[in-house]
């Protein structure tokens, strides 16, 4: 696979407007509407070399869920706590209905 550099054809350490220079003229080498396939990878490499670690960023804000495991013995004791907490007699029951 190409790399940025690669597809606009400026070395790895070519200066912001060395890249957009070079993006234009591959544009005007490489028109949509011929080259549709080449102008689409010119564009995305322009784009990834513009952003620079931008994507980077964005991924540590990136929404994660959380993984833990819960222990089975704890969870165990907290079903008989609540059971024991929550537990009532059919005469508690009846007497709060009617």
């Amino acid at each position: 696979m190409n790399s940025p550099h690669e597809i606009l054809g400026i070395p790895i350490d070519a200066s912001p407007a060395q890249a957009k220079a070079a993006y234009h003229a591959k544009l005007r080498a490489f028109p949509a509407h011929t080259h549709p396939t080449e102008f689409k990878a010119i564009r995305s490499a322009y784009e990834a070399l513009s952003k620079g670690g931008q994507a980077d960023r964005e991924d540590f804000f990136k929404v994660r869920p959380i993984e833990d495991r819960i222990e089975p013995a704890v969870i165990e004791s907290l079903k008989e706590d609540l059971i024991a907490h929550f537990s009532v007699s059919l005469e508690d029951m009846l007497r709060n209905t009617f």
